[in-house]
């Protein structure tokens, strides 16, 4: 795999996201950010982080695809893809609740031309993650992280092409 993996024993991890230009994307379902709390950053990088959750895909295409999980990390992949803080030259780093699907989103990261794309080291709640390195977490709820939800992104572009009635859950269905 192109991507490199961040070591959270190493101290100066943290720095990168509060002195340098690195954007941490949250991956993790909403279910696990409610129940584990967000990663507690510094204040310079609070606003340096997005949440970004992968999506269960419905059990119709789930018969159909043959991997799942790779398909679900390839599009929530895509949909960072399109962030407008974010372009290839970006230095991305991917957290999962372990690491297997932030690996997979930061391949499909780097398939798609963004080279400067890491991963945490066994994600939020792995064996050596980040809790484990006691980096320490904040209540979801209180978190300052900019939270992008599919409902706030797929509806929008439905509407352009005029097949917004077609989303299940959206408000206007």
């Amino acid at each position: 795999m192109d991507s490199t993996f961040l070591n959270y024993e190493d101290k100066d991890t943290l720095d990168l996201l509060s002195s340098q230009n690195y954007i941490l994307i949250d991956i993790r379902s909403e279910k696990d950010r409610n129940k584990e709390g967000v990663p507690r950053l510094p204040s310079g990088a609070k606003n340096k982080m997005i949440s970004f959750p992968i999506e269960e895909l419905p059990s119709k295409i789930k018969g159909i695809v043959r991997n799942v999980k790779k398909a679900e990390a390839d599009v929530v992949a895509l949909k960072i893809s399109y962030l407008k803080r974010i372009n290839k030259g970006s230095n991305i780093v991917i957290l999962g609740s372990y690491s297997d699907a932030a690996k997979l989103v930061a391949k499909t990261l780097t398939n798609l031309g963004f080279k400067n794309t890491w991963v945490v080291a066994d994600g939020f709640s792995g064996g050596k993650g980040w809790l484990q390195n006691r980096r320490g977490s904040d209540s979801y709820n209180v978190s300052v992280a900019e939270v992008v939800f599919p409902s706030r992104i797929i509806p929008a572009a439905a509407a352009r092409f005029g097949t917004r009635k077609l989303l299940p859950g959206t408000a206007d269905n």
